[in-house]
């Protein structure tokens, strides 16, 4: 064989399976993955997956070591994964089937890309190496008997002011208070539901359900199972469920065509009624985010009634019982029905703020998608941008104004995603990527701009739609036989 060839001789092992094999055997439905050059089989475990179906569906047939050793703790590297290898993996460039057959040639686009990315991921590797042997993957407890000391004042202050409060600005201050307290509980729960504070499945399951379901509602489940999902496929318009808001917002003008969202598993359509909200979008943003927690209501209640297999569900159900148990009752301390029902309002609405940082990071980012060729980090630091602010101003946005980061490194905790800027920067520079980062104003500029861009074409669009339909019909005309009109 020619020394220009890239064909590489297998090792010698019982069990190797080729790039070309591997595409095959998924294409007839089995469930492989590639993690550090060893195959996987999952498709006994899928079903039984902490983080869903999906997060797994995304990376069959792939390489995604980038990504399974950024969302799964040590003890699943180290212990869990081993149990489902099958094979070695023989990459493209050493499968025969993918050789050149003659020596020397040019490389593709493609090749190139590939090449980019592996350069990308060995970089990004060592990043994570040196943000370990740095202590930054360890959690700081005080940081969170300051956030439990924050949040406790909080919910005692809604309670005494709902309780004994003499006046509507009482009875306003607790509601403020409860909202308060919705907005930053929400942080100590999405640490739980990346397994970030005890490191145990089970206890930080705990203090989700605990936080989320009890506490406010929602059920941390449902997070788990969109939010992985988002960590995977960030901005993906077909499979990104944090960017698929029909009929009130489209990011992006590819959605004008209507899609089948994987994550809804449904046509997403975008009928009148999405070309009227879609149309004014960059005006509406703000005033429906004030009613994103009545959506996540419905989105949890959903998932809780169509997951039967979901091993947290009974403990998830118990918790929202509760929920809307001490909630109405709480509400019942109140002196009239309009004083009950602006509560809703003011309580509900004012946690808008917390849909914002949720979105802000995004909206405005990349939607397209650059294929398997793309490395992890070269996808996540494209999609997603980070809020700039004072030190002291952290806690407000929780420690996760760093989405960026936190994208890199989901299972970072969050009070450190700060000290790990620096090394992200760095980074940046080392592989030619770029690294987005704007102040609170100036992120929402940039999202205002893009969602008005997005409405901007919504005209143009239905022209278009109109002069084909019209086209569509002369031609019907044209195609008539004269015999026919004249009978």
């Amino acid at each position: 064989m020619p020394p220009e060839s890239t064909y590489v001789e297998p090792r010698t092992k019982k069990n190797v399976i080729s790039r070309s094999e591997l595409e095959t055997r998924c294409k007839a439905g089995e469930i492989l993955i590639v993690i550090n050059q060893k195959v996987y089989k999952l498709d006994k475990w899928i079903n039984h997956h902490p983080g869903g179906q999906l997060a797994i569906r995304h990376c069959i047939g792939r390489d995604c070591t980038d990504e399974f050793m950024a969302l799964h703790p040590d003890y699943v590297h180290e212990k869990k994964i081993k149990y489902f290898e099958i094979a070695d993996y023989l990459p493209k460039e050493s499968d025969p089937e993918f050789a050149p057959i003659v020596g020397a040639r040019s490389r593709s686009s493609e090749e190139i890309l590939e090449a980019q990315s592996v350069k990308v991921s060995a970089a990004y590797r060592r990043l994570e190496a040196r943000l370990r042997s740095d202590h930054l993957f360890e959690t700081n407890y005080t940081n969170y008997a300051w956030e439990f000391s924050r949040y406790l004042t909080l919910f005692t202050m809604a309670i005494v002011l709902n309780i004994y409060g003499t006046c509507t600005m009482h009875y306003i201050a607790s509601a403020l208070c409860l909202a308060m307290f919705w907005h930053q509980v929400s942080f100590f729960a999405h640490d739980a539901g990346h397994n970030s504070i005890s490191h145990s499945l089970e206890i930080d399951n705990g203090i989700g359900i605990f936080l989320a379901d009890f506490l406010g509602g929602l059920s941390i489940g449902w997070w788990k199972k969109s939010h992985y999902v988002h960590h995977i496929v960030t901005n993906h318009p077909i499979h990104d469920p944090d960017i698929q808001h029909l009929p009130f917002f489209a990011v992006t003008t590819r959605i004008f065509q209507g899609f089948f969202s994987t994550y809804h598993q449904k046509e997403m359509v975008f009928d009148r009624v999405a070309q009227f909200f879609v149309s004014y979008q960059h005006y509406l943003y703000y005033p429906v985010m004030m009613f994103g927690r009545f959506n996540l209501y419905v989105q949890s209640m959903v998932f809780l009634a169509k997951e039967p297999n979901y091993p947290y569900r009974k403990q998830e159900m118990f918790g929202l019982m509760i929920y809307w148990i001490w909630y109405p009752y709480f509400l019942k301390q109140l002196p009239t029905w309009n004083m009950i029902i602006a509560y809703i309002f003011i309580s509900h609405m004012f946690t808008f703020m917390l849909h914002v940082q949720i979105t802000l990071s995004h909206f405005g980012m990349s939607t397209e998608e650059l294929g398997d060729t793309e490395s992890f980090a070269a996808k996540m630091l494209r999609t997603t941008m980070d809020v700039d602010c004072p030190t002291w101003f952290d806690w407000f946005h929780g420690g996760l104004q760093f989405q960026a980061i936190h994208h890199l490194f989901p299972r970072m905790p969050r009070h450190n995603l700060r000290a790990a800027q620096p090394y992200v920067i760095e980074f940046c520079e080392e592989v030619g990527l770029t690294y987005h980062i704007h102040g609170f104003t100036k992120s929402n500029e940039i999202v205002f701009t893009a969602l008005k861009d997005v409405a901007d074409q919504v005209g143009f669009f239905l022209e278009v739609a109109k002069h084909e339909a019209k086209e569509f019909v002369d031609a019907q005309k044209i195609a008539i036989p004269e015999s026919k009109k004249k009978q």
